[in-house]
């Protein structure tokens, strides 16, 4: 998940913190016991600050935290990454280009009004529309026309088949706000003086750009189930890792997602703090630019594969926040259907373990035989340094000479996303918009994501892989799908665009007086802190 979302890049960097104030633990030093009440105020960090309060433009891991509180899909994700009613309290999929969506009745906006039908085709429709150059307007390519049937009933009719397409509504890209409230605030909307008006569980009151974003407890949410139990949720935008690391163990910070990397350890020595791991959908890995020579011979891309080390990496710089990963970035976490297909495909792929004599060969038999300089980009973040380094020093011995371009985070996103790709390899991070193996799959290797704006990495570009994985999004059988997918993974891992690294853990620490909330693999996508509560 990134393309302009910045999601997998920014993943490792969202700390989400909370530390309550007027009724705050007395110091965060306690045990779990005690009970839970309603009210508090919690606070949460963030890295950075948002891009906006409109949902059309929440696509990154700084944003989505906020925006995910104040506006709400018609679907949602359980905590099984399991498509469940939402704003829609049930759906149908009558043929493989008809969706119809039976609008939950009684939900009111936070200013109290009612939420329509024309609410809802409203928001689809201008997160469609190209004119609002929506980050998420992508989703919405196959959509041929989104109709009210009645009152309470919307039908979505796509183009052609679209495996994808029952994913979106559970997305930012499928967030309803008031159609009102915008065409009264329309040229400040998303901004700190228009904000945004949504039916989820908290409300907007404020937001200092570059300091904070308040939200106050919704009133009128429609669900009864559960929370809001909280009377305010305040975003502080706080750079610095150790600042936020600092204020957890203090008790000013009760909770983070995403720890960095060198910084985890003092978190887990932490006694106030619990720590929950969560296996995601999200990759590290080194990728290619194959349309620049010599990556685009195969055999040097096989070289460096094999030269370096990645057990090595996960043994020493990894260690409990992620999991081994072979040669295509489709882990055992993303194999939510066919697991058995799946789980045989995968062990038959190479996992270009660490081999110097292999690395040779490949080299010897390479447009390049006697080695190369070439240039490594990366951003400061630990592991993307870390394997950077590593590469450099493993293919020094094939006489391979890499120049390591370290930049910020914000031009590894713009030059990462850039048609022009102007760099020989790139350390990145991806992962999945949704809980299907295609999100880590079509938008990093298909041909038509190599342009501007598009999350192919590696440049990759294979007519057999574009053609299955163009094949199986038209398909509503998984089974069938699976195997056009598993076709087209195997091509790609013997292709070698990418060295994968591993697949990184979801982990949320947060202090025992916190609770009411488990980290799932699409938290980016969760209503956090609906069911929050203070001991």
């Amino acid at each position: 998940m990134l393309r302009r979302s910045f999601m997998a890049l920014l993943a490792f960097l969202l700390l989400l913190t909370a530390a309550c104030s007027s009724e705050k633990p007395s110091s965060g030093n306690e045990s779990s016991g005690g009970q839970a009440k309603n009210g508090g105020e919690v606070t949460f960090a963030l890295p950075a600050d948002i891009v906006s309060l409109d949902p059309a433009f929440s696509y990154d891991f700084t944003t989505n935290p906020v925006v995910n509180q104040i506006t709400e899909g018609l679907l949602k994700f359980d905590q099984n990454s399991k498509l469940v009613p939402n704003l829609a309290e049930s759906w149908e999929n009558p043929d493989p280009t008809t969706y119809i969506y039976h609008i939950r009745k009684g939900v009111k906006f936070q200013d109290g009004t009612p939420m329509t039908v024309d609410d809802v085709i409203f928001s689809m429709e201008r997160t469609r529309d190209p004119k609002t150059a929506s980050y998420l307007g992508w989703m919405y390519g196959n959509v041929d026309k989104i109709e009210k049937v009645d009152d309470n009933t919307v039908k979505v009719t796509l183009k052609k088949p679209d495996a994808l397409w029952r994913y979106v509504v559970a997305t930012t890209a499928g967030h309803i706000i008031s159609k009102s409230y915008y065409e009264k605030h329309k040229d400040t909307f998303g901004k700190p003086d228009g904000g945004v008006m949504g039916t989820g569980p908290f409300k907007y009151v404020s937001w200092q750009t570059g300091s904070t974003i308040e939200l106050a407890k919704n009133e009128y949410y429609w669900d009864k189930s559960g929370g809001p139990y909280l009377d305010k949720v305040v975003f502080k935008v706080l750079p610095e890792g150790t600042t936020r690391v600092t204020g957890l163990k203090t008790g000013q910070i009760t909770g983070m997602i995403n720890v960095p990397l060198d910084l985890l350890p003092v978190v887990e020595g932490m006694d106030n703090v619990n720590i929950q791991y969560a296996d995601s959908f999200l990759n590290d890995f080194i990728a290619f630019n194959t349309q620049k020579k010599p990556f685009d011979d195969p055999n040097v891309r096989k070289a460096m594969n094999y030269a370096l080390d990645k057990k090595k990496i996960l043994t020493e710089i990894v260690k409990t926040a992620g999991n081994e990963a072979k040669a295509v970035p489709v882990g055992p976490a993303i194999w939510l259907f066919n697991r058995d297909k799946w789980e045989a495909a995968y062990k038959e792929l190479p996992d270009y373990a660490f081999d110097l004599e292999k690395a040779k060969e490949y080299l010897a038999k390479s447009s390049v035989p006697n080695g190369f300089h070439a240039k490594i980009l990366t951003d400061n973040e630990t592991i993307r340094i870390n394997a950077a380094l590593a590469l450099q020093a493993a293919v020094k011995p094939l006489g391979i000479d890499l120049e390591i371009e370290k930049v910020t985070g914000e031009e590894l996103n713009t030059r990462a996303f850039s048609g022009a790709r102007d760099y020989d390899i790139i350390v990145n991070a991806w992962g999945s918009d949704f809980p299907d193996p295609v999100g880590n799959l079509t938008p990093v290797f298909h041909s038509s994501n190599a342009g501007d704006g598009g999350s192919n990495f590696g440049n990759y570009k294979n007519p057999k892989v574009d053609a299955l994985l163009d094949q199986q999004i038209t398909l509503t059988d998984d089974t069938k799908r699976s195997e056009l997918m598993i076709e087209a993974m195997k091509i790609i891992a013997e292709d070698s665009p990418w060295i994968m690294i591993d697949h990184p853990k979801q982990i949320l620490a947060a202090s025992k007086n916190l609770e009411g909330y488990t980290i799932t693999p699409l938290w980016y996508w969760d209503a956090f802190t609906k069911n929050m509560k203070l001991k």
